[in-house]
């Protein structure tokens, strides 16, 4: 009987340890994320290839992560991306968010731009209770996009003249070769050559 009862205690003291020391690790993982800042960036551009987690970079530099994405409830034609950063991250009033493109694998992340020292800091600059608000500003893989149309439509137009000098090449091609007083070298009425 004695035996069970030591068994039994050190069963619960395990148990019991086992709890603490997970409870320890949650609040050691959340330890200095209380002050972390919540901001939120409109895109007006596909999000593809970005997931939650995905970092926030100012510059180069891991600032925060993705903390949630959702379409817009007032525009649809919007992604709403909601971001946690550290509170020492320099957003500025004139602080600009981009999509970047990790190598090229499609994994996306967002790039942090701008903030002048003698702009006003973008918390401080909001009212209080809402979320601080960091404007968008197209990528360069967008643009580059928005463009391609255009810069197919001016191929287009150069296959098209270049089609049109190799058909007129050819129709010239084909007189000189149908005519004979064209050919260059041809024989005179005299029998010598005409050079």
């Amino acid at each position: 009987m004695e035996t069970d009862r030591h068994y039994f205690l050190e069963g619960l003291f395990i148990i019991g340890f086992s709890l603490a020391a997970a409870l320890f690790f949650v609040w050691l993982a959340n330890t200095g994320r209380r002050d972390d800042v919540t901001y939120r960036i409109h895109f007006a551009e596909s999000v593809s290839g970005l997931a939650l987690g995905d970092p926030v970079k100012f510059r180069g530099v891991d600032v925060g992560m993705v903390k949630a994405m959702v379409i817009d409830p007032n525009d649809p034609r919007l992604v709403q991306v909601d971001v946690k950063l550290r509170k020492e991250a320099p957003v500025k009033t004139d602080t600009k968010a981009t999509l970047k493109l990790k190598g090229i694998t499609g994994v996306v992340f967002i790039e942090l731009n701008g903030g002048t020292p003698n702009a006003q800091s973008l918390v401080a600059a909001t009212p209080e209770g809402a979320i601080p608000e960091i404007p968008f500003e197209k990528s360069g893989l967008a643009s580059v996009m928005d463009q391609l149309p255009k810069v197919v439509e001016k191929f287009s137009a150069i296959e098209d003249q270049t089609k049109k000098v190799v058909t007129d090449l050819g129709e010239v091609t084909g007189k000189i070769k149908n005519n004979p007083l064209l050919k260059l070298g041809s024989k005179n009425k005299n029998g010598g050559n005409d050079k």
